[in-house]
């Protein structure tokens, strides 16, 4: 979408949970990734935040952990015609465990020498991973950020918040960051009674209870915002579905392997010095679209390329 000639074009930043991403090498798990690697390409992101890529501690005669999730990035990349590496430097982060981020992006879009930022475990606690990287858009300059947040933890997704908020407001650079935050967000909607109400709604009132469902709670029983909180109320992040009044629409729930109700639960968050005037829309990808090929509807965040800083 990016040409860098019209004032009015679009930047499109588009993020995709993988669904452990090439894992397995089986006839299925082979169709399944091609199936998402055309999803992915028809997105035409100009940057792509991306989620899920799996690497695993490896056996005596594999490859290294971040050998291995290299090696699928690179894959990803040349499946969906986008760019991996900066000077050498893969644009990855190590999860903790098996699942890893990165950000791809297209040519035209230049990576800033010097603005790689890896958020792993060993360094920043991180149950899964963050990287951000800053862009040079032809002119105007962007933060972007691809995370994910522990679906079993949301104590543990607070301290992640702090690494976010570490992350994206280091600097006056505008900023925005998308991946699998995995708990509902707390912004607030006005009502025309004067009062107010959570754009998410709580999804598991009146629902049958499964045991998946007890890691989005606390310790009162209550649905657990927490990490939410520490972004949009502390940290001052901005909802960007939010900024565009897009109506709900849930990111999760439709696979078999979800046993959780509907949840949007996959973000695109601004940073509070971003102007909400460069937010042009938010949309989730149609459930129909996606069908099994991943467990997370891709969430696709357009901006206005004269709107952004330079």
């Amino acid at each position: 979408m990016l040409d860098g000639t019209n004032s009015e074009v679009a930047v499109r930043l588009v993020s995709v949970n993988a669904f452990n991403l090439y894992d397995g090498d089986s006839p299925a798990a082979e169709e399944r990734f091609a199936r998402l690697e055309a999803l992915v390409r028809g997105l035409d992101a100009d940057v792509l935040a991306v989620q899920e890529i799996v690497a695993r501690e490896p056996g005596p005669r594999d490859p290294d952990k971040r050998d291995l999730a290299t090696t699928r990035l690179r894959r990803l990349a040349k499946a969906v015609d986008r760019q991996w590496k900066h000077r050498g430097e893969p644009m990855l982060a190590l999860g903790g465990d098996i699942h890893h981020t990165a950000l791809l992006w297209r040519d035209g879009v230049t990576p800033v020498p010097g603005t790689i930022g890896r958020f792993e475990r060993a360094d920043a606690g991180m149950w899964h991973s963050m990287v951000t990287c800053v862009f040079d858009l032809g002119g105007p300059r962007l933060r972007v950020g691809s995370v994910q947040l522990s679906r079993f933890d949301q104590a543990w997704g607070w301290s992640d918040a702090a690494q976010i908020l570490r992350a994206m407001h280091r600097d006056d650079v505008p900023g925005f960051i998308g991946g699998g935050f995995n708990g509902v967000g707390a912004t607030t909607v006005p009502t025309v009674d004067g009062d107010s109400h959570f754009y998410d709604h709580d999804p598991y009132l009146h629902q049958p209870w499964h045991p998946d469902h007890a890691y989005q709670f606390d310790e009162h029983g209550h649905l657990d915002r927490r990490v939410a909180i520490r972004l949009e109320h502390l940290g001052r992040m901005r909802d960007c579905a939010r900024i565009t009044g897009a109506p709900w629409a849930a990111t999760t729930g439709f696979h078999p392997a979800d046993h959780h109700p509907p949840r949007r639960i996959d973000r695109w968050y601004a940073t509070h010095h971003a102007p909400d005037a460069a937010v042009r829309s938010v949309h989730v990808v149609d459930h129909a679209a996606v069908g099994q090929c991943t467990d997370h509807a891709p969430v696709i965040l357009d901006l206005d390329h004269a709107a952004i800083p330079r």
